[in-house]
């Protein structure tokens, strides 16, 4: 029955589980508590009474060898005696070593009466009886045989007493019983609430904000040493992903002028002098395999780029709407001379604010993916709706479509999703198109998503802050900064 209960409580939250442990140690030491009080008012009320037994057994014995041999005082002593302590409730008994009664009060009870002496060589000790305790103490005389005295009285008295105590100190338990379980929940949540702040900048971490931290609050405490350690192993992942991309730009730098002057001799070779090539079948493949390599070198450039924090000056106000409809008017003859539709629906201008050539950029491989992989016939739709917050760019295809286990994976570098395929036009791709979009679209804020259908299509869903209260820069003064011929991407 336990095992279960603790397996459940281990599904739960930390602060849960804090919360119930905590509580659950509160009632337990509570009810240690009860029983330890109990105990202990229970000794300290019996050693009192034995005391004031004591002291009146030995005033009754003291009386009794003090008139040795005149019994009638003795006698009247002794009335005197449990007559002075009768509301009290208190009883005494003078008896025989041999347990034979010589005089007893009148409210001294049959059990003790019955009851016969014990351990009559000690001078005193003390007995209970069923409901009735007393003690006993023995008188040695001079000439007879010694007498022995009981003063006694009724425990159920101070049972009695001991009870509304319990009863009282249960109340006072049941009632922090209730209360433990919200101050250990409100204890939990104080205790977790550090642990909550890093889980949530945790979540928020992303590999295109590589100088984000978590907080530290300098305490000094376990929470802040777990903090510092993943701050230090986040400046070392940032450290190690700054080479590799500097790497990369690096190599793509170095490799980008060497394949261009490669493309342009062997063009130039061809325009020149078809004849002399003629016998050579294999140039015009190292031409399109140049250029497929000078296609990947930019793109690899255009990766390290958007890997770096933008600038103020890359970063303004633009419409989307405008950056879709000269996107697809660069893209309708394409699209007209593979015999495709395609149409641009938007309502109202949607500010984003982000680099302008970057978003030509996202936009153009989005709509060179979906009409590369679109069949004669088909059609490609760019939609931009502006909502509450964000504006919402669809780019949708009636494409050959992309499988669902690689959906988690078009978005990675040199990825492709099916190497069967051709890409539109039978040209080679990179592998860089999607991976371009998503660091794109992370640099602007914006997030960038994918679905599609085997045989259905494909639609591509990304989402921009729009730029309230700004006023809306002219994306085409931004785009005369490069050129504005396309160049093709893929999934």
């Amino acid at each position: 029955m336990l095992l279960p209960l603790i397996d459940r409580l281990r599904a739960t939250t930390l602060r849960t589980r804090l919360a119930v442990w905590n509580a659950a140690v509160v009632v337990a030491l509570m009810g240690v508590t009860l029983l330890s009080v109990r105990f202990a008012a229970r000794t300290v009320l019996y050693a009192d009474a034995d005391a004031e037994l004591r002291g009146a057994a030995r005033e009754v014995a003291l009386a009794i060898q003090e008139l040795e041999g005149d019994e009638p005082r003795i006698l009247a002593t002794l009335r005197r005696k449990a007559a002075g302590h009768e509301e009290r409730g208190w009883f005494l008994q003078l008896l025989t070593p041999d347990g034979m009664t010589i005089w007893r009060s009148d409210h001294c009870p049959e059990d003790v009466l019955n009851h016969p002496p014990t351990d009559v060589e000690r001078m005193e000790t003390v007995r209970q009886v069923g409901h009735y305790r007393y003690v006993r103490t023995r008188v040695d005389r001079l000439e007879d045989e010694p007498l022995l005295v009981r003063v006694g009285t009724y425990t159920t008295g101070l049972d009695e007493g001991l009870a509304d105590l319990m009863w009282l100190l249960t109340a006072v338990a049941l009632l922090l019983t209730a209360i433990t379980p919200l101050a250990a929940w409100w204890l939990a949540g104080r205790a977790t609430k550090p642990l909550a702040a890093i889980l949530r900048s945790a979540a928020q971490l992303s590999p295109t904000r590589l100088g984000d931290r978590l907080p530290v609050r300098g305490s000094r405490d376990e929470l802040d040493v777990l903090a510092q350690t993943i701050n230090g192993l986040l400046d070392s992942v940032a450290k190690h992903v700054d080479r590799q991309e500097q790497f990369v730009a690096d190599a793509a730098h170095e490799l980008r002028g060497p394949l261009a002057a490669l493309q342009s001799s062997m063009e130039v070779a061809l325009a020149r002098d078809p004849a002399a090539t003629a016998g050579l079948e294999s140039v015009p493949d190292m031409l399109e395999a140049a250029r497929h390599l000078s296609k990947v070198a930019n793109d690899l450039l255009t990766l390290a780029e958007s890997g770096q924090q933008p600038t103020p000056a890359d970063n303004v106000v633009v419409d989307l709407v405008t950056i879709a409809h000269q996107t697809v008017a660069m893209f309708s003859g394409v699209a007209e001379e593979q015999g495709l539709a395609l149409v641009v629906s938007a309502a109202a201008p949607a500010a984003v604010r982000g680099d302008p050539i970057d978003l030509r950029r996202l936009t153009s491989n989005l709509l060179d993916n979906a009409l590369c992989f679109t069949p004669s016939g088909g059609s490609v739709r760019v939609s931009i709706v502006s909502g509450v917050n964000a504006a919402v760019m669809t780019v949708s295809d009636s494409g050959s479509g992309i499988a669902a286990r690689d959906l988690d994976r078009v978005f990675d570098r040199f990825f492709k999703s099916d190497p069967s395929r051709t890409h539109g036009g039978g040209r080679r791709s990179s592998g860089l198109g999607l991976a371009i979009c998503r660091s794109i679209v992370e640099a602007s804020g914006g997030t960038i998503a994918i679905e599609s259908r085997l045989g259905q299509g494909t639609t591509v869903t990304v989402r921009l802050p729009l730029a309230a209260g700004h006023r809306m820069g002219a994306p085409a003064d931004a785009f005369s900064r490069r050129p504005p011929a396309p160049q093709p991407a893929s999934r």
